[in-house]
């Protein structure tokens, strides 16, 4: 019992989640739940928005280094090919006995051999600081005055390198080259500088071909000169040679040491820029590559427009799918109390199992059968409810079993049932139907069950009124035959003895007067032989003196010579005396079954058969007429045939008695038979 209980508190906890999904607060928690995972999401995506962002300006800043480091590696090699051809033509002057000994022409002569570089090289020089001598590619020659441009005493003791601004290049009108000079140690207290006049018109062609990758690139000497920069500036903009000494990029990145990556407002581009600088190893000179922060994050503003219309989608779809569950929450909790207003409210019990175990039930089913509330109901059995066997005998656990997995079978049966209330032990017998509703993957049955106990009690009194009206019906025509052979049959006896009388006594009278009394006679004769008739009929005397067989062969005589029917008696010779109602409902059967084949067989002959055996009595009343009518709706021939009103009342004759009428009814004759079950006689053995 225990476990029973566990188990209706599962089915129950489990049905009361059910009703839970069809409760008001479930739509708040959904509600709730959406604006959850709404948040989630949103948090989610500004989380990878914000993760994205940086990843993308890790990655530009790792770019602009890359781009940074090959063009130094560019720039590096050009200006190591120019000051270095300028290095080796003083290394060589020197190994000839120096800059002082040796002419203009042979200094001359030895620059010219080595401006053999890529043309870039547009010039080499050489100075001690008073003297000059410059060789360009276009054969121009410069010196002995030092020009204005070469301020290389100004430079730094500790430097041995030094830049000078853009200068016009003396070759190329509208053009500008660099100067770049490298100290050379040149004997005791002297210096010599050994440089080269560069071109980084380059610069431009490089610029176009990776400015899909670039904003701008450029070289700035360590006092902030801007050597070159590309895209070149336009008019009134920073150019080359202008001083950036003062800008607050420059000197952040001056502080911050000599490479890496500084950002901010550009006043050249006008935007936040992002740029990578190295100093050039050997030279006071930053290299730099920038791009526009906007340009650098444009993948990423496509991707976070993508992240936020998918966040934005989702969010629409949590907020649509919401609502549809609201609204068919909605719509189920109005079913569900619908649906519990007729459930409770049903005039019948109404049992939901699952398996062979109880997990709903109505208020009706609760009253029905004396429970205190549906929780008693979880977890019970049918047979809990029912006595131990059933009125055929079958255990009640057994037969359940059985009915149940029929109607899971077929989807549904209807039965009789004894039931047992749990309060009283009261037991009452009910009308149950089953059927089979499947809830997914779950095959459940749903039983009706029809308290009988009115319906049953207004049967068996109808039943008793039915009997006791045959048996007043039958004591009446007892009376009614008897009155009529003892009283009127007697009296009308008289009367053909006195009319006999009569005739004896007026012997000599008018022969008329005497056809007149022998007709009187007559008629007296004939309504005393029919009153005889009746009154056996009515109830035949040798029913009650002499029993069934007699009385069968009396009927049997008088049906032929009335009807001029062949009878055909198939009788024992003997049989036991049979409970007075019971002989005399089978004499009715038989009364009433000769007088159909009379009215309505037009058969040649009838079969009267008596067959006693130990346990039962069967009377059969057989014709070869033309059978009986059909029920007006019978749709097949093997319906069976409607039955008067003489042979219903017979059926309910046997019904009362405990026996059986059937009909067999072809167009070759009808066959009527009728079964009485008896109780065997005692054993006559000895012991």
């Amino acid at each position: 019992m225990e476990a029973k209980k566990s188990v209706g508190v599962a089915r129950h906890d489990s049905r009361g989640l059910l009703r839970l999904g069809a409760s008001p607060v479930l739509n708040w928690v959904l509600l709730s739940y959406a604006a959850v995972v709404i948040g989630i999401a949103w948090a989610y995506t500004g989380s990878r928005i914000h993760g994205d962002y940086e990843q993308t300006l890790d990655a530009e800043r790792t770019r602009l280094l890359g781009v940074n480091a090959a063009l130094q590696a560019g720039t590096l090699a050009m200006l190591n090919d120019g000051v270095g051809e300028a290095v080796a033509g003083a290394n060589e002057l020197q190994s000839g006995g120096g800059l002082i000994l040796a002419s203009r022409a042979e200094i001359i002569a030895t620059l010219r051999k080595q401006l053999a570089g890529g043309s870039y090289v547009r010039s080499l020089f050489l100075t001690d600081g008073e003297r000059f001598a410059l060789t360009s590619r276009e054969g121009r020659f410069g010196g002995p005055p030092m020009p204005p441009w070469l301020r290389v005493s100004g430079a730094p003791p500790s430097s041995a390198t030094w830049v000078g601004p853009p200068i016009a290049d003396p070759d190329r009108p509208g053009a500008f080259v660099i100067p770049i000079a490298q100290r050379v140690a040149w004997g005791k207290d002297l210096t010599l500088w050994a440089g080269a006049l560069i071109s980084f018109d380059g610069f431009e062609e490089l610029y176009r071909k990776s400015s899909d990758q670039i904003a701008s690139m450029g070289l700035i000497a360590s006092d902030g000169t801007v050597l070159v920069r590309a895209p070149k500036a336009e008019v009134g903009d920073l150019s080359a040679g202008a001083n950036v000494a003062s800008n607050d990029l420059f000197r952040r990145a001056v502080a911050q040491g000599n490479e890496g990556i500084v950002e901010g407002y550009g006043t050249v581009l006008k935007k936040d820029m992002i740029y990578a600088y190295d100093l050039m190893n050997g030279y006071p000179i930053y290299i730099m590559d920038g791009q526009s922060r906007d340009a650098a994050l444009l993948p990423w503003r496509n991707r976070r427009r993508v992240a936020v219309g998918t966040t934005a989608a989702f969010s629409a779809l949590v907020l649509g799918m919401t609502a549809l569950l609201n609204h068919s929450l909605r719509t189920l909790r109005r079913r569900d109390h619908h649906y519990r207003t007729l459930f409770n409210n049903a005039q019948f019990s109404v049992f939901l199992l699952e398996g062979d175990r109880f997990v709903d039930a109505n208020l009706t089913a609760i009253r029905m059968f004396g429970l205190r509330s549906d929780r008693d109901a979880l977890g019970l059995t049918p047979w809990d409810l029912s006595p131990e066997y059933q009125l055929d005998g079958q255990r009640s656990d057994e037969l359940a079993r059985t009915r149940i997995e029929t109607a899971l079978r077929e989807g549904g049966t209807t039965f009789e049932w004894l039931h047992r209330r749990l309060d009283n032990g009261a037991n009452f017998p009910a009308e149950v139907g089953l059927s089979s509703i499947t809830d997914g993957a779950t095959v459940l049955a749903l039983a009706v069950v029809r308290d009988l106990t009115a319906r049953k009690r207004a049967e068996h009194d109808l039943q008793l009124l039915s009997a006791e009206l045959m048996r007043s019906q039958d004591e009446e025509r007892r009376r009614i035959g008897r009155d009529l052979h003892d009283s009127t049959g007697q009296t009308l006896a008289a009367l053909e003895l006195g009319l006999a009388q009569l005739m004896h006594d007026t012997s000599s009278a008018a022969a008329h007067r005497r056809e007149l009394l022998e007709h009187c006679a007559n008629l007296a004769t004939q309504c005393s032989t029919e009153i005889r008739t009746a009154s056996y009929l009515l109830h035949p005397p040798l029913l009650d003196e002499l029993g069934l067989l007699s009385a069968l062969r009396w009927l049997a005589d008088g049906f032929r010579q009335r009807s001029a029917i062949e009878v055909r008696l198939d009788l024992p010779q003997t049989l036991e005396r049979l409970p007075r109602d019971d002989e005399l409902c089978l004499f009715r059967v038989a009364q009433e079954a000769l007088t159909n084949v009379h009215r309505h067989a037009a058969s040649p002959w009838v079969t009267i058969r008596l067959k006693a055996q130990s346990n039962s009595v069967m009377l059969e009343i057989e014709d070869a007429g033309r059978g009986m009518l059909r029920s007006v709706d019978s749709e097949t021939p093997e319906s069976p045939p409607s039955l008067g009103v003489g042979l219903a009342g017979m059926r309910e004759r046997m019904r009362q008695i405990g026996g059986t009428l059937s009909v067999e009814s072809t167009s070759r004759g009808t066959r009527v038979r009728s079964t009485l079950f008896i109780e065997p006689p005692p054993s006559t053995g000895t012991a």
